[in-house]
């Protein structure tokens, strides 16, 4: 039986290195080939590791110096929560949208699922979508 508790610790301390290294391909490793991320409110919806990977890029190209900070995370056997905040000047295209040079800040959260090998199966982010298009002065 996995220990979930630990295992998940892992995989969130992983998360939140590799997005703060950059690096696109440790953030898609810790999700299961098979893994669904979806960005509520928005069409976004991605399917699959590599898929995962490509999302990482992008939002890591939009905004190169990117960091996500994790404010809490509670744990409840194969699924997780947890609330971040984001940072980042947008200096890249970004889903379609110019680079405006501005720096933005968004809080969200993330509520994620865990398969039995350990890896990430499910995620569901919940971001403060209106506060981005805002500070980078669209809408």
């Amino acid at each position: 039986m996995i220990d979930y508790r630990a295992c998940t610790q892992d995989v969130n301390d992983r998360t939140y290195a590799a997005w703060n290294a950059h690096d696109a391909d440790a953030v898609a490793a810790v999700f299961a080939e098979d893994a669904v991320a979806r960005e509520v409110g928005s069409p976004m919806e991605v399917h699959g590791r590599e898929a995962v990977r490509e999302r990482a890029v992008a939002l890591l190209t939009a905004f190169p110096d990117f960091h996500l900070e994790r404010v809490e995370l509670v744990i409840d056997g194969d699924r997780h929560a947890d609330r971040w905040i984001l940072t980042g000047t947008h200096l890249g295209d970004l889903y379609g949208l110019p680079p405006t040079g501005r720096t933005v800040r968004v809080e969200g959260a993330t509520f994620t699922r865990m398969n039995p090998e350990g890896l990430v199966i499910e995620d569901y982010h919940f971001s403060n979508m209106a506060a981005l298009l805002a500070q980078l002065g669209v809408g």
